[in-house]
């Protein structure tokens, strides 16, 4: 988990979102700069950071399945996830 400007993220290594973005931004080189991107950005509560792409996706839903663990990573408003949710999206 980290913060960025007042809000925090959780980080989930290797998911990836089922569904469509609502914004799609290249050459985006670390989670800490997607989640940025994502906190500026209305409607969004989680962004998708592609390590090997280099890409930033930001999405306004909740819906996830595994992918690549050294190159996918998900960071989720936390407002946005309970411990419920959690354990149902991610299995953890």
């Amino acid at each position: 988990m980290f913060s960025f400007t007042g809000t925090r993220y959780s980080v989930f290594q290797g998911y990836v979102h089922i569904g469509t973005a609502i914004d799609v931004s290249a050459k985006v080189l670390s989670n800490l700069l997607c989640a940025s991107s994502c906190s500026k950005t209305e409607n969004c509560i989680s962004a998708h950071n592609n390590k090997a792409t280099l890409t930033c996706s930001l999405f306004d839903s909740l819906a996830f399945h595994l992918r690549d663990v050294e190159n996918d990573i998900t960071v989720v408003n936390s407002i946005a996830i309970t411990e419920n949710s959690r354990a149902k999206l991610f299995g953890s």
